[in-house]
């Protein structure tokens, strides 16, 4: 069921923030299942499901201080995909993807709050 307290950029970036979220969590239990290399990894994964349920959290209550978090959370958004693309697991490269989802949809929804401001 739609929420109706929320704008349309603001629901999508925040759906898409939680499913980068769980995306994150998901990698980084198998980072943290391979070898010591994968260590860098599962930590970027870790801040970067942290800052998306931050959004989701921010965005969900119309916070204002949501759009200057979307931003950081584009930022570690795509180092996290660079560096998940480089991994060889099935895991790391749908973290990728969502990762990179995360970033455009933040962006979106920065763009759209900067506009009705």
């Amino acid at each position: 069921m739609p929420s109706t307290l929320l704008d349309t950029s603001a629901l999508a970036c925040v759906e898409v923030c939680a499913d980068c979220a769980e995306a994150c969590e998901n990698c980084n239990y198998q980072c943290c299942e391979g070898s010591p290399e994968m260590a860098d990894c599962g930590r970027m994964c870790l801040d970067c499901a942290a800052l998306c349920r931050l959004c989701v959290v921010l965005m969900s209550r119309g916070s204002a201080f949501a759009p200057r978090i979307c931003e950081l959370c584009a930022e570690i958004c795509e180092q996290c995909a660079v560096m998940c693309s480089s991994c060889d697991t099935e895991r790391c490269r749908q973290c990728a993807e969502q990762c990179r989802r995360c970033v455009e949809e933040c962006r979106r929804f920065v763009a759209a709050a900067a506009a009705a401001a």
